[in-house]
């Protein structure tokens, strides 16, 4: 997961960084334009990278919430729902609940990189609209809020990777299990 993060995820930011300041100096010599056609360069700019940042949000806390998963994993281990007391109603003979579980932990784990690698795609293209805003001759301060929205997206990410490692490695011991529904229980 580093390893993705800092090929996918960092490295992009630095070749941004990079390329803005490149780019904000070969593009500085060009017509003024007036503050509200630079806000509204801006905003379009800006909305993309937010765009990218909440599609990134909305997909990790899809594809890595740990209720979800444990429904996948009992799903595929044939287990029927969980009963009042949160576990497994039918359970294969002689074997525990852990043992019946762990086998099919590739699930979490396969949920878990796919969306470590759409948070660092995101994080990549939040990166590139610095660039843009470059390209647009919007000028480097407007360049360096985006390098910030760049800068924190990748340390919500980073952030993210504690949880991903918990949720790993309970899977892989066979305790991810679904917790009973608390809503329909009143």
């Amino acid at each position: 997961m580093l390893r993705v993060w800092l090929t996918w995820g960092i490295l992009p930011l630095a070749a941004s960084i990079v390329l803005t300041l490149l780019v904000n100096a070969l593009m500085s010599n060009g017509a003024e334009m007036t503050a509200m056609h630079l806000e509204r360069r801006f905003q379009f700019i800006l909305a993309i990278g937010a765009g990218l940042f909440l599609i990134a949000f909305s997909l990790d806390s899809n594809w890595t919430n740990a209720q979800k998963m444990a429904k996948k994993i009992e799903t595929a281990a044939g287990l029927d729902a969980p009963g009042p007391s949160g576990r497994p109603k039918k359970r294969p003979e002689g074997r525990t609940l852990e043992l019946t579980l762990a086998p099919f932990a590739n699930i979490v784990i396969d949920s878990i990189l796919a969306s470590v690698q759409a948070l660092a795609l995101a994080g990549a293209g939040i990166a590139a609209c610095a660039i843009l805003a470059a390209a647009a001759r919007l000028g480097l301060s407007y360049s360096i809020m985006l390098l910030i929205l760049a800068a924190s997206y990748q340390l919500f990410v980073l952030s993210r990777h504690t949880y991903y490692r918990e949720v790993m490695q309970t899977a892989l011991d066979g305790k991810l299990i679904c917790l009973p529904d608390t809503k329909s229980a009143k």
